[in-house]
């Protein structure tokens, strides 16, 4: 995206709060568009409103996401809300993305029967747009869509909404694993405690959701040993050691024997990656804890959490959340081929 175009400290993930204004001053702010498209060898269309919202919790500044809500469900939504409202990003959501690394990150919530291409949100979008403050698009900040239209609605071709129920994790993907640490990184440190050999264990590990460059920017829950990360350490299993950073200053990691994962179940569903001492033998569910811990003071916040997992839980409190994570993560960590 050009360097005239806000952008979000990072790409959407599941857990995610943002908010937008629901009486905004423009126009272009909060408008409807209809998006067209074919399935099933059949014309359809729906309704969807349109607007930019503050990722808060990646800490932005300015609203810089897309956000395209199907109109019956933005006024199911939304009907009662007045001003600046905000709201939780969860698995019933889906997005777009320009590229594997999540770059310009759209989000999408409306009928999962509904399969149109990315581009068909993107074109609908900035054409309306476009018709409605191009002459005044530098003024409104809108500037660079309107008149990137053609390049904008390319760059999404080919490509349909991705889900944020992950694909699985294999042998050979590549995530992109930061560099330095944010605060929105599921609040660092972990403190992981276990029995190994009838003695109590502890270590520290950081946790990020990463994009798995190789599954089309699909995120993926990452655990790395604090000594393996910390740019500080000399530790010959850094990831430093192992893996070379790009152009944005991330670690492209490549799974293999080396690393280890943890999931729902034996389909491989949610699962998650952890790069440790494999000596160590912590159970699953002593990581997946540690993140609903970090989760504590929100309720719903660790209600999604849990569905990055594969936990699906409703009207419940914190601690029949841990209770289920304790029952299916039972297992110990299992190792990629």
């Amino acid at each position: 995206m050009s360097q005239n175009a806000l952008s979000s400290t990072r790409p959407v993930v599941i857990g995610d709060t943002l908010s937008f204004d629901t009486h905004p001053d423009k126009d272009e702010d909060l408008m409807e568009c209809t998006v067209k498209w074919k399935q099933d060898g059949k014309e359809r269309s729906a309704k969807y409103m349109v607007f930019k919202a503050k990722n808060v919790t990646a800490g932005d500044t300015d609203p810089c996401v897309p956000v395209f809500v199907q109109t019956s469900y933005y006024n199911k939504t939304f009907e009662n809300s007045n001003g600046v409202t905000e709201f939780m990003v969860t698995s019933q959501w889906h997005y777009g993305q320009r590229d594997e690394t999540g770059a310009d990150r759209f989000v999408v919530l409306h009928d999962e029967e509904n399969q149109p291409y990315q581009h068909r949100f993107i074109a609908s979008w900035l054409i309306n747009l476009e018709n409605l403050v191009h002459d005044a698009a530098s003024a409104a900040g809108y500037a660079f869509y309107a008149d990137k239209l053609d390049e904008l609605g390319k760059a999404y071709l080919g490509d349909y909404l991705h889900s944020y129920s992950s694909l699985v994790v294999q042998s050979g993907d590549v995530l992109l694993v930061p560099s330095k640490l944010k605060f929105f990184s599921f609040g660092n440190l972990k403190t992981i405690k276990w029995m190994q050999r009838g003695s109590e264990r502890s270590a520290e590990y950081y946790s990020f959701s990463v994009v798995n460059a190789t599954q089309k920017g699909q995120d993926v829950m990452f655990f790395i040993q604090k000594e393996w990360w910390q740019s500080d350490s000399t530790s010959e299993n850094h990831i430093s050691k192992i893996a070379t950073k790009n152009a944005d200053g991330q670690y492209e990691f490549k799974i293999d024997a080396k690393s280890q994962y943890g999931q729902a179940d034996k389909t491989g569903k949610n699962r998650w990656v952890v790069y440790h001492d494999k000596e160590r033998h912590p159970y699953q569910h002593r990581f997946v804890k540690s993140i609903l811990h970090s989760q504590a003071d929100s309720l719903a916040q660790a209600q999604a959490m849990a569905g990055v997992f594969g936990i699906k839980v409703i009207d419940v409190n914190l601690k029949e959340i841990l209770d289920f994570a304790g029952g299916i993560f039972g297992d110990s960590l299992h190792t990629f081929n």
